[in-house]
């Protein structure tokens, strides 16, 4: 995420004892009021944009506000492995609306 200017506000939380999933509660996450929400439960969950923003609070979150929550593909999101590059091209075409070169991501 550094790498694409962006930092992940679940860092700031203590996930020792999470096996490395930090739980986040729906107040932590209006508390920071992050520019960006990257979903990556829309298939299981039926999660979108409308369902974030009729969440209690959500609708003030900055990136709700400015249709910043993006939608990724659960299978490209929750697996590691090749195809961790299309996850990448996926969130900078969301936030800057260029496709990015896939040997410039593959090199960084």
């Amino acid at each position: 995420m550094a790498q694409l200017g962006m930092f992940n506000i679940a860092d700031k939380v203590d996930n020792s004892t999470t096996a490395g999933y930090p739980q986040l509660t729906p107040e932590f996450i209006v508390g920071e009021n992050p520019d960006v929400i990257l979903l990556a439960d829309s298939k299981c969950c039926q999660q979108n944009a409308e369902t974030v923003a009729a969440r209690p609070g959500w609708s003030e979150i900055r990136a709700v506000k400015a249709g910043r929550v993006v939608v990724l593909d659960d299978d490209i999101a929750s697996r590691w492995g090749p195809r961790v590059l299309d996850l990448v091209q996926t969130i900078v075409l969301a936030i800057t609306g260029v496709t990015p070169d896939p040997a410039i991501i593959y090199e960084s």
